[in-house]
């Protein structure tokens, strides 16, 4: 696949990942509590990650800066931690046309904080997929506590994506998989005093039925471990806003999997749909050549997965 498509294609994927995220996460929360949720999922998640990313080059020292920090507390601590929270007060749906929000927060986040120009194309695409997601949400949105802390969660999220892309295509950038797990360790650890806290008020429940135990596997290992290293890697090579604008397909992907699963069809929100996705194609793949991947940032090809020498 050509230098050009690739990164869309992660970002494709994590998107397609996520839209179906809320529903998998409603299920675990029916019998458990969100810290374990938060904590467990990514817990598995690096169980599988930290042997690929400990066998690569600069994975110790990601570890240590502090930029890993940062992108650990907004992309992950924060932005799972009050998403998961935000599921208690409202419903996985609802939820989900939150995610109407992202592409605007962060499209201001990366022309306001790295002063990223946007092109007509781009603006044009951002404006119908917010046309779009607002129809989607039209017939089936309503605010209130989870929905304030969800549109929280995408703010830090957004800080993210215009934090990958700031500091992408350094001499050191490490690569995909070892940028992922270090900022899915740190998040982790930032999250344990949450998980603490749940354990000294009485409040932590693992889930207690196989559904729930289920929907915890499924989020660690089909969505959040391939997600943390796709969404990394086609951040640091795309402009943010244009990241950003991807995410418009979640609430209509999300309907998508709601029809699948046997939701009635509404026409607004199918034509709510229809459009949001048209603003992402046009904002997507009518973008300029995307630049020169940043310096071993690359995905690993079977052959760099062995062990480094020295």
């Amino acid at each position: 696949m050509s230098q050009r498509w690739l990164p869309l294609a992660a970002i494709g994927l994590s998107v397609l990942l996520w839209s179906a995220a809320y529903v998998v996460s409603g299920w675990a929360l029916e019998t458990g509590s969100p810290a374990v949720l938060s904590v467990g999922r990514f817990a598995i998640a690096l169980v599988v990650l930290v042997p690929l990313a400990a066998r690569r080059p600069g994975f110790l020292r990601a570890i240590g800066q502090p930029r890993t920090i940062v992108l650990g507390l907004t992309g992950v601590s924060l932005y799972y931690s009050l998403a998961n929270i935000g599921l208690l007060f409202t419903t996985p749906g609802t939820a989900a046309l939150t995610a109407a929000f992202l592409p605007v927060l962060t499209a201001i986040a990366a022309v306001t904080l790295i002063h990223e120009k946007l092109s007509g194309r781009t603006w044009l695409g951002l404006a119908l997929a917010t046309v779009g997601v607002g129809l989607v949400a039209a017939s089936g949105f309503r605010v209130d506590v989870g929905v304030l802390l969800n549109i929280a969660a995408l703010a830090a999220y957004a800080l993210y994506t215009v934090l990958l892309r700031k500091d992408a295509g350094r001499d050191d950038a490490p690569d995909a998989i070892v940028l992922a797990t270090a900022t899915g360790i740190w998040g982790t650890v930032i999250m344990l005093p949450w998980l603490g806290w749940e354990f000294v008020t009485g409040t932590v429940a693992i889930p207690s039925d196989a559904r729930g135990l289920l929907s915890i596997l499924i989020l660690a290992l089909v969505v959040t471990a391939p997600t943390l290293v796709l969404f990394n890697y086609g951040a640091e090579r795309l402009p943010a806003a244009i990241s950003g604008v991807a995410t418009a397909a979640i609430p209509a992907l999300g309907y998508g999997f709601a029809l699948l699963m046997g939701e009635p069809l509404d026409l607004l929100k199918a034509v709510g749909g229809a459009i949001a996705l048209i603003g992402v194609m046009i904002a997507t793949l009518a973008t300029p050549d995307i630049e020169p991947s940043p310096p071993g940032s690359g995905l690993p090809e079977p052959a760099d997965l062995a062990p480094a020498d020295g």
